[in-house]
């Protein structure tokens, strides 16, 4: 089938940077029309949130369709797993030895639906990493260019936090933010006595009514914010910027849309729209567009962009610099301790049930001073659960009967937990690359991964963990356990880079306003721009960014 309408903008992904495509660029007046891999979204069938645990087959847990299988064992549980893909039916490969852990959403919404939702922006470091340390590119863009969008995304958004004054973690535009529990009022002081600052998290969580989304409602601390938000308290596409697209009168959506690849026109070099098969039928159709816009993830834009390859682009659209799939990056975890402040053991145990924030401490290597073992760096992200959902720990406590749950009762409000994220160094040799015998159940080719850790990963782990144990001891905690194997990339679920942006051509996929250099009605507005990863959660940046290169694209449209 060949769809005879033309659209300004056909969008690829409704999740954080596909929906805010659509928002900016039908507020514009452009006809856009955004294509979800999956199926729409009832929040009133798929949200669980306030369904008890013991009215559920597993209590919550997961299910053994996850239990038994790699996909999503990291995060899916029987209130969000009908979130996530199934590796059984959208496979990829990895080259041995060098595991790669890909967790996908195909739903409207996409992973903002179930997201961590801490918000951080890059630093003046970060955008100019290779300046500062030598190693690797700088971004073809400074942190001023991107402090506007920062505002403009946080003002929609809605972003929880405190001023600080950090150089590192540049300052926002908040909503005031959650208060500390009692034991992160201890974990922060026992970080100042290690030498480090410890400040609140900064989230896309509602504390108070935003102006202009009546729909949206603070936060009212039910505590399942990974499993659907049906009070649009935290920021999603479907509770935000598609409702925003909508009331324009300028947007389509299309769930059930698999794109193949972008279709580009022989004559004019430009991309005339999209090869997509419906989901549920396997029928193959077309959307013809003015424009394209990759939103679709990193790794899914990108596998799009290599399986569009034809007579011009004979390794993948775009992709005459070689860049394209290259310089792979996720943030590594995995380095962290959990144990009891023995000061809150027998404590009465408070609500605290939807705290669903903690306490950050934010990258203090290489910022003044150089570490002699690595460069870049690390933050903390810390926690104190109280009564926070099922006592976890509870398979590490000694004993049985009345006795034993007496002690998991005595522990329960006393526990404290923090693990690392820490950044992974763009490497030309992290890469992906189409895998030519495997394809998913739609006849698509699918993903290969060649990715792993280098020595700089290693060595900043060790020192993570050794700060770590400075900091338990300066709190008094007793140790639980101890977390000090490195995450496989892909886990932490932020893939970067792939389709990096640079001012040279041949050298990067993009320019500094996310478009293609070789395909000048083509842009990629995902976290596959990055040029380095930071330590910081991306999902702020690639808001940001992508509300930059849609401003961009609509006054070049125009």
């Amino acid at each position: 089938m060949r769809k005879e309408k033309i659209y300004d903008a056909a969008i690829v992904g409704s999740g954080a940077s596909g929906g805010l495509a659509a928002k900016v660029l039908a507020e514009k007046g452009m006809e856009v029309i955004v294509l979800e891999a999956g199926p729409p979204v009832d929040p009133a069938r798929d949200f669980k949130s306030h369904t008890p645990p013991w009215e559920m087959a597993y209590r919550g847990a997961r299910p053994p369709e996850v239990r038994q299988t790699q996909w999503n064992q990291t995060v899916a549980n029987e209130y969000n797993s009908h979130f996530y893909v199934k590796d059984t039916e959208h496979p990829y490969t990895t080259d041995p030895g060098k595991p790669f852990v890909w967790i996908r959403s195909r739903i409207v919404g996409g992973k903002t639906l179930h997201w961590g939702r801490l918000s951080w922006r890059l630093s003046p470091y970060d955008f100019k990493a290779g300046s500062h340390d030598g190693y690797g590119d700088d971004w073809p863009i400074a942190y001023e260019d991107l402090a506007p969008y920062y505002d403009k995304a946080e003002g929609f958004i809605g972003v929880s936090g405190s001023a600080e004054g950090l150089k590192q973690l540049p300052d926002g535009n908040f909503l005031p933010p959650m208060p500390p529990s009692c034991q992160e009022v201890i974990f922060r002081k026992a970080a100042g006595r290690a030498g480090l600052r410890a400040i609140p998290m900064r989230a896309a969580m509602l504390t108070r009514p935003l102006k202009g989304q009546p729909h949206r409602a603070p936060c009212h601390y039910c505590g399942h914010c990974s499993h659907g938000c049906d009070v649009n308290a935290m920021f999603s596409s479907i509770s935000s910027t598609l409702p925003a697209a909508e009331a324009t009168g300028k947007y389509t959506l299309r769930p059930n849309s698999i794109v193949r690849k972008v279709l580009v026109d022989s004559n004019t070099g430009k991309a005339r729209g999209l090869s997509v098969v419906d989901r549920e039928t396997r029928q193959d159709f077309e959307i013809a567009a003015k424009t394209v816009v990759l939103g679709a993830s990193t790794l899914e834009s990108t596998r799009i962009l290599l399986n569009s390859k034809n007579a011009q682009h004979p390794n993948g659209l775009g992709n005459s610099s070689g860049a394209l799939g290259h310089y792979l990056m996720d943030h590594f975890g995995g380095i962290g301790i959990t144990g009891f402040l023995p000061m809150f053991k027998g404590a009465e145990i408070t609500n605290t049930d939807g705290k669903a924030t903690g306490t950050y401490i934010p990258r203090f290597r290489n910022l003044d001073e150089r570490h002699p073992d690595f460069i870049r760096g690390y933050g903390f992200e810390a926690w104190s659960f109280g009564a926070q959902g099922f006592p976890w720990f509870a398979n590490s406590v000694p004993g049985f009967g009345a006795a034993f749950k007496e002690e998991v009762k005595r522990r329960y409000p006393a526990l404290v937990s923090f693990t690392t994220r820490a950044e992974m160094l763009a490497r030309y040799e992290n890469r992906v690359s189409i895998d030519p015998e495997v394809k998913d159940r739609w006849g698509i080719p699918v993903l290969r991964f060649s990715c792993a850790h280098g020595d700089n990963e290693r060595k900043m782990a060790q020192d993570a963990l050794a700060k770590a144990h400075e900091i338990m001891a300066a709190a008094g905690a007793e140790v639980l356990w101890v977390d000090d194997e490195m995450t496989a990339p892909g886990v932490i679920i932020h893939e970067l880079g792939t389709c990096r942006m640079g001012d040279d051509p041949e050298s990067s996929v993009l320019n500094r306003f996310n478009q293609a250099h070789d395909v000048k009605n083509l842009f990629v507005v995902d976290g596959g721009c990055f040029v380095s990863s930071a330590c910081q959660n991306p999902t702020l940046t690639i808001l940001a960014l992508a509300w930059r290169a849609c401003d961009y694209l609509a006054d070049e449209f125009r």
